[in-house]
């Protein structure tokens, strides 16, 4: 196809020396080779940037360090900033784009002009690439309500145009640290009409060292207020999501139980479970909080047999 579209990939990293260049190397690898790539470093301490050096004195990757560890948002900032791209995506330095990623995106992209935020699915995969886990995404047809039920945008696969990563930024609170890129996504779907490739483009690496793994309920419901008091403070955002804040607090208290649940905290889960109800009731009559229920409640049983 006629390789019109230029990309952008920006890759934030922090000590991820033995993770990167499996990235790495799945963007190189792509059909598609009208790319740019940035490598971000939040001011590693392991040997991030030497394994990194052939690439770098090749050409294949653009790298910036930082000078202190920032966290995550400010890095993807960093990577907006120094991009070319007609198109950016994100790609934490622990997961994979698959070969004919960009080549889609950017076939969607000619196909769909008017459309200038887009996402791929993604898979959960082992490290030898193999899918252990399929996620389920939810219809784009009323995308706030959607996005209100749950982060099913992530920080992979998403396709940002320039006009809107120019303009539209992560919000560097570190309190906010974990919810970065959620908080992001409401102020770009309250100004944008949101398109999907219904094909699963991308792969999120299943490790031990993932970051999500070490959230702490407490500062999860901190994130869970800071958001809803975005929604209230942006008038853009408050026109479109203000109807949606009780589903959205429920859809995350009910992410705090199922991380609850992960932790052994079932006591906590129940918890957690009771403020989503409280929140918005109609969640009870939903898959995802019957079976985290179930765990919380038949789980506890088990571990107390």
């Amino acid at each position: 196809m006629n390789e019109s579209i230029f990309f952008t990939v920006v890759i934030p990293t922090y000590n991820r020396g033995k993770l990167i260049i499996d990235t790495l190397e799945t963007v190189l690898n792509q059909s598609y080779r009208n790319y740019e790539v940035i490598v971000v470093d939040n001011c590693s301490t392991d040997d991030t940037d030497m394994i990194l050096q052939p690439y770098i004195e090749k050409g294949l990757i653009r790298y910036i360090k930082h000078d202190k560890n920032y966290e995550r948002a400010k890095s993807r900032n960093t990577g907006m900033q120094n991009a070319k791209g007609d198109f950016l995506t994100l790609l934490d330095s622990d997961d994979y784009m698959y070969v004919n990623c960009l080549k889609d995106a950017a076939e969607y992209a000619v196909q769909n002009p008017e459309i200038k935020v887009f996402q791929n699915m993604y898979e959960l995969v082992n490290e030898k690439k193999e899918k252990i886990y399929s996620y389920t995404f939810p219809s784009l047809e009323n995308q706030y309500k959607s996005l209100s039920s749950g982060n099913f945008m992530a920080c992979i696969g998403g396709f940002i145009h320039k006009d809107v990563y120019d303009k539209i930024q992560f919000d560097t609170t570190r309190e906010l640290t974990g919810s970065e890129d959620y908080e992001y996504w409401f102020r770009v779907f309250a100004k944008h009409k949101v398109g999907r490739i219904n094909k699963v483009n991308s792969g999120v690496l299943q490790h031990e060292g993932r970051s999500v793994n070490f959230d702490t309920f407490d500062l999860m419901i901190k994130h869970k207020d800071y958001i809803v008091a975005m929604i209230r403070r942006h008038s853009s955002v408050k026109e479109k999501f203000e109807k949606y804040i009780p589903r959205f607090e429920a859809s995350f208290l009910i992410y705090a139980a199922i991380k609850s649940n992960q932790a052994g905290l079932f006591k906590k889960s129940r918890q957690l479970l009771r403020m989503a109800l409280k929140a918005d009731a109609s969640v009870l009559f939903t898959k995802r909080f019957v079976r985290v229920y179930q765990i919380a409640l038949f789980k506890n049983k088990i571990f107390k047999s």
